[in-house]
């Protein structure tokens, strides 16, 4: 399968998982490097599905214990990627730069693959593949534990694709091969580049998922407690509820959630919400996006994990947990749980 893409990989058709065929991953072994998040549900499947896996870890890690506890014979890293006919580099991106240059390039065969479930180190420069090895991206569009509990009810999720200029001819077709593999054509296979995958991943993070949203539901919280309400209600409210428009929304679309909840609650997010996201909020969007695209984020995240004694991030993290909004949280989604009214089986959690 050759790029019909050009330039432009968004000009391409979806790639249907029903045209394309497991044939390119006949006879390579895949080598897993990574056993946390995504390298765990990527080597399941990928054995499911019958391909030869081998799996790299850190010898005495968390990732190298589950991987044992799965079935599979754990190896270092550079064990690993020596028996690599696909090398499939799955753990954190603030380490894969060293991990790459370290332990997987000096061992990868010549004419062995490599693989991202992420553009992170491979847009910011901490990974250069050289010319002529094929190098590919396969990025389900949901985390490890969603990627295979939908896989092995006999689904899967929809997926990102990318191909790194200089790969030789066929890596589109092995990137296809993969991702059917894995379970992430469900829904199609769109085509991407590796800093498009990546600049849209984290704008997405910073400015909705993990950002704006949790700042948002925070401020809403603490603004109700302030003036005198329970802190029940305003987590019930501000935060519980969130998992019920989210749903509406992944269902049927903005539009189809305003259907499906009350005039009331449509007309005040209709007129109210363009008040809260204004064009100071907009601008403020537009410089996270600055900031990514130019390299800067990246640049302070790894500074910060590289920063000796407690990151910003560990201490921002302590500071949010010991949060009222945060007690009152763990306080009642235990309650709900003990009635089973909640799912607490979400491991999540970095690659190991």
């Amino acid at each position: 399968m050759s790029d019909p893409t050009g330039s432009d990989p968004r000009r391409a058709p979806v790639l249907e998982e029903a045209s394309v065929s497991l044939a390119p991953l006949d006879g390579l072994t895949v080598a897993v490097l990574g056993y946390g998040n995504q390298g765990h549900a990527h080597a399941l499947n990928l054995r499911d599905s019958g391909v030869a896996v081998v799996v790299g870890a850190r010898p005495g890690g968390r990732g190298a214990a589950r991987a044992r506890d799965d079935g599979f014979d754990p190896l270092p890293l550079d064990e690993a990627a020596a028996r690599a006919d696909v090398a499939m580099l799955l753990l954190p991106d603030e380490v894969q730069g060293a991990a790459y240059s370290d332990l997987v390039a000096p061992r990868l065969r010549a004419g062995a693959a490599l693989g991202f479930a992420h553009g992170f180190a491979v847009a910011f420069g901490m990974v250069e593949p050289e010319e002529g090895r094929p190098c590919f991206l396969a990025a389900p569009k949901g985390q490890g534990d969603m990627l295979r509990r939908a896989f092995r009810a006999g689904g899967g999720l929809p997926g990102l694709l990318a191909v790194h200029p200089g790969s030789p001819e066929g890596t589109w077709a092995l990137a296809a091969a993969y991702a059917k593999a894995v379970g992430c054509l469900r829904g199609g296979g769109f085509r991407t580049t590796f800093r498009e995958e990546c600049v849209a991943d984290q704008f997405g993070e910073q400015a909705v998922l993990c950002g704006g949203l949790v700042e948002l539901v925070r401020a809403a919280f603490e603004i109700l407690v302030a003036r005198g309400y329970g802190v029940e209600n305003a987590y019930f409210e501000c935060v519980h509820e969130v998992k019920l428009i989210a749903d509406l929304m992944h269902a049927r679309g903005v539009d189809g959630m305003r259907g499906l909840i009350s005039p009331t609650a449509a007309y005040g997010g209709l007129t109210r919400g363009p008040r809260l996201v204004d064009d100071r909020f907009r601008g403020e969007m537009e410089r996270i996006l600055d900031e990514i695209e130019s390299g800067a984020f990246a640049r302070e995240f790894l500074a910060d994990c590289a920063a000796e004694g407690a990151s910003r991030r560990e201490r921002l993290g302590r500071d949010e947990a010991a949060s009222t909004l945060a007690e009152t949280g763990r306080r009642l989604r235990g309650r709900l749980r003990a009635l089973g009214l909640d799912d607490g089986d979400i491991r999540g959690g970095d690659d190991d």
